[in-house]
């Protein structure tokens, strides 16, 4: 059990009490029984009978008839209490369904698995808005019940509580409505179409490509399935507003499943999509030259419209092939049909444990300044489909058997600057008088002498794997924490940190390189100002990652001979660390680009430093010595002291991807909620060369206002999205608008 992850707040109240599975009476089944921690029964009603979370758990520990720990629920009457939801068989095979994932995201607070894991109980501060506690498998609990507690922390939920109240009303009404909810029997103001034909219209139409994808049952650019139901319903509804035949409609695709039979589940789907339609498909006029009732150029065309409807846009991204070069690629094509994380994900976490294992002889110099291969990446996710913590498993396996060390130096819980310093902290000699005699006769004879009073840690090489990286930027908010500062000191050239104290702790020459993993959500949430603009989130590499692919059986790297693929990182390391050329002193030689890469890195310089404003401007600042930190590694890998051409585009790639994620985490997914916005971007798509502000107009064809669209085009300028060009010529000057993408660079 992993008790030290529950919530301190949890652990301070008195409250605890011990329990056993057992048999009340003969053929009943097994239940979970309170225990007191003098052996006699507990009861929720007994305050006498609880006792505080140390006391319970040093029982629990000495005497194994117990099966674990539980927490007596009370309702404070001044203040929000302690709830509990708890949802049972949610979890098979590892994966969690489709609601409960809905639920856990909507109240994002701490949760944890339940004792069977086969459940998660959401722990949050709020009150019961009614007396009913149970639906289907659904319970919440707030007063006069005592809930097992595992710690088993689900990750990418907050590992603190959080006051949900509204959260807790709408789930409570869900689960307790006082009528079941209805829907329109009748069609409003809406064509009279048959099925064929509406899946006709909606094939031919722009979006097409799309409903065909979700209509075969092809979800994988969704979240969950319930979010790609709600897509495909939103589009049906938009050619009729009849819901049995939106109903009959959807059982006929792919993606029909049990879940569609439950009534609530259903009608709620439907209702939402009739709901969310503003503009209904109408016929053409039959004066019109059709083909088979298909609009033609110039008639009305339903996709105009296709920005009404709001799922979560796709992320495009993909790794480019450039980024699979030599050692690094082969590693991530060796892995990749074995696992289902994202073959990026696989290879930033390569990239990074062998540029911390190499330590800091290798390195380049700009402007004076010397980067040693340092990276410090964050994958971003969702909590269950990401599969972020899937890619570290096996590139962990083969960096471990690299070195049998290295499992040493990796540490997690980065919650202080001090605890980071004390992980590589330098030797400490104080100057201390000697004495002589024993006893009362002890006294000082007037001479000093130099005594260690810590022999600190030599191997300065530390790799920082945080699952909970929102608990990273949690820490950053803290009055006077001095973790961010030490953070940007770690990841700058020579490895020098210390803290600001009168008794100063230092560490010289560390070599610190940092993995995280957070959701989308928890990152918008979490990233402050302040960290967006005093270099903190410039020195991380963010990297939006999926799941590749389905494994139910979770593929066979285990089974798979990796000692030829050891022996050629071996290798690499080797002449990283004792093979480079030295100069006098014995200490390597910078690297340095030959004359191909040179000429590469002139053409593409100016154009890597993007005037981009917003968030998307400082996450990306530092793209000139990250790319070539990641060149330097390519190259270290290739066995070679000189960064060529195809270890810069192998760079460039990694960058492209990084770029794109960082326009995806925090530009273009919150701003398409935005219709104007929303598309603008999808011309822009089409467009590349760019649109002029009387193409935007057009666009819109009067409809919109100019403020709203000068409005519009000022919030894609703010974030990053786009760049406003000034172009001289014959009379006035043109603004032209063009699309920031990193594959221009390339």
């Amino acid at each position: 059990m992993l008790y030290e992850k529950i919530p301190p707040e949890l652990r301070s109240v008195p409250q605890w009490v011990l329990w056993k599975l057992e048999q009340r009476r003969e053929g009943a089944k097994h239940t979970k029984v309170p225990y007191s921690i003098s052996g006699q029964h507990a009861s929720v009603s007994d305050p006498s009978t609880w006792s505080s979370f140390d006391e319970v758990l040093a029982t629990f520990q000495s005497d194994k008839s117990y099966s674990g720990i539980g927490l007596v629920l009370t309702k404070n009457q001044t203040d929000h209490s302690i709830v509990v939801i708890d949802i049972d068989h949610c979890i098979r095979n590892g994966k969690l369904d489709d609601e409960a994932r809905e639920i856990i995201l909507s109240f994002n607070s701490y949760t944890e698995r339940s004792q069977s894991g086969e459940g998660i109980h959401i722990v949050i501060r709020g009150s019961k808005p009614g007396e009913r506690s149970r639906a289907r498998n659904i319970e919440m609990y707030d007063d006069l019940r005592f809930i097992v507690f595992t710690g088993d922390h689900v990750n990418g939920t907050p590992q603190q509580i959080e006051e949900r109240q509204a959260e807790l009303i709408y789930l409570y009404n869900h689960l307790f409505p006082v009528q079941t909810p209805t829907y329109e029997a009748e069609p409003v103001n809406g064509p009279s179409l048959e099925d064929e034909m509406i899946l006709e219209l909606a094939r031919k139409a722009k979006n097409g490509t799309k409903f065909e994808k979700l209509y075969s049952g092809k979800w994988s650019a969704f979240n969950s399935q319930s979010e790609a139901e709600q897509a495909l319903c939103n589009m049906i509804a938009f050619y009729t507003k009849n819901p049995e035949q939106i109903d009959r409609l959807f059982r006929n695709s792919g993606l029909m499943r049990d879940k569609w039979d439950r009534d609530d589940y259903r009608e709620r789907t439907i209702s939402k999509a009739l709901e969310g339609v503003v503009v209904q498909y109408k016929k053409p006029s039959s004066s019109s030259k059709l083909n088979n009732n298909i609009p033609q150029p110039g008639e009305f065309d339903e996709s105009e419209f296709d920005f009404i409807f709001n799922p979560k846009p796709e992320f495009d991204g993909k790794l480019g092939e450039a980024a699979l070069h030599g050692l690094a690629g082969e590693i991530v094509r060796f892995i990749d049909p074995h696992t289902e994380a994202d073959p990026a994900a696989v290879l930033i976490n390569f990239l990074t444990m062998y540029g911390n294992m190499v330590g800091d002889g290798p390195h380049f110099v700009v402007s004076g300044g010397k980067h040693r291969m340092k990276l410090f990446a964050v994958l971003v996710g969702a909590t269950f489909r990401g599969k972020k913590g899937t890619s570290l498993d096996p590139v962990l396996k083969l960096m471990n058997a690299v070195d049998v060390e290295f499992n040493a130096r990796k540490k997690s819980g980065l919650s202080s600057g001090e605890g980071l310093i004390y992980s590589v902290r330098d030797q400490v000699i104080e100057t201390k008088p000697v004495y002589e005699g024993k006893g009362k006769a002890r006294k000082p004879t007037g001479e000093y002498e130099d005594v260690i009073t810590d022999y600190g840690v030599e191997d300065k090489r530390l790799l920082v794997i945080e699952s909970e990286f929102g608990s990273v930027l949690n820490v950053l908010r803290r009055e006077g924490n001095t973790l961010s500062a030490i953070i940007r000191n770690a990841w700058d050239g020579s490895g020098e940190i210390r803290t600001l104290t009168k008794n100063p702790m230092q560490a010289s020459r560390s070599h610190i390189s940092i993995l995280g993993h957070i959701t989308p959500e928890e990152l918008r949430k979490l990233l402050t100002g302040n960290e967006i603009h005093n270099g903190f989130v410039n020195r991380f590499l963010w990297l939006y990652v999926q799941q590749s692919k389905s494994l139910p059986s979770g593929g066979d790297f285990h089974k798979l001979d990796v000692g030829p693929m050891v022996e050629r990182i071996k290798e690499a390391c080797d002449y990283a660390m004792n093979e480079m050329p030295v100069d006098e002193n014995g200490e390597p030689l910078p690297m340095e680009r030959d004359e191909a890469a040179n000429q590469l890195w002139e053409r593409i310089y100016e154009p890597l430093q993007r005037d981009a404003t917003g968030i998307i401007g400082a996450s990306t600042s530092r793209v000139i010595p990250y790319l070539m930190r990641l060149a330097c590694v390519y190259a270290l890998l290739d066995l070679s002291n000189v960064v060529r051409v195809e270890h810069l585009k192998a760079a460039l790639a990694v960058w492209d991807y990084c770029y794109k994620s960082v326009v995806f985490i925090f530009g273009e997914q919150e701003l398409t909620n935005d219709p104007i916005i929303s598309k603008i971007l999808e011309r822009l798509k089409e467009q590349p060369e760019g649109l002029s502000l009387t193409d935007i107009n057009d666009l819109f064809k009067g409809t919109v206002k100019s403020d709203e669209l000068q409005g519009a085009i000022k919030k894609m300028q703010d974030n990053g999205l786009i760049t406003v060009k000034t172009i001289s010529g014959r009379g006035r000057p043109k603004r032209l608008i063009e699309l920031n993408q990193s594959s221009e660079i390339a």
